[in-house]
């Protein structure tokens, strides 16, 4: 008894849900586009359709530098909220993460690692 209201929300969920899909389907175009189903990624058209394409290696690193300045960066929101009761230790601690992510980002950076005209090898 306690979860109707979970029951009810999920129900009236479920039937906007296939009302939407209903009236798409009743009002929506019936001739499919001849771009439909072209595969697109990131702004730029594929010239060939072959599973075989490769891209160039720097956007590959590119994707993993993004990544591990977006997870490292999320450990400085646990700190904040327990900052006060580190003290100087956790401050010293911060500071020395802080300092190896900025070395390693210039580090990236003077490798030309964050270029996007990517004419030579990295690293």
């Amino acid at each position: 008894m306690e979860y109707m209201a979970l029951l009810i929300f999920f129900g009236v969920l479920m039937a906007v849900a296939l009302l939407f899909v209903f009236i798409n389907n009743l009002l929506g175009p019936k001739t499919p586009e001849a771009m439909e189903d072209y595969p697109y990624e990131c702004g730029v058209p594929l010239y060939d359709r072959s599973a075989q394409a490769t891209f160039h290696q720097g956007y590959y690193l590119l994707g993993l530098l993004l990544l591990l300045f977006d997870i490292e960066a999320a450990f400085l929101f646990p700190w904040t909220v327990v900052y006060r009761y580190l003290g100087v230790f956790g401050f010293i601690e911060m500071f020395l993460f802080i300092f190896i992510l900025t070395y390693g980002l210039l580090y990236a950076w003077r490798k030309g690692a964050l270029d996007w005209q990517f004419e030579e090898e990295y690293f």
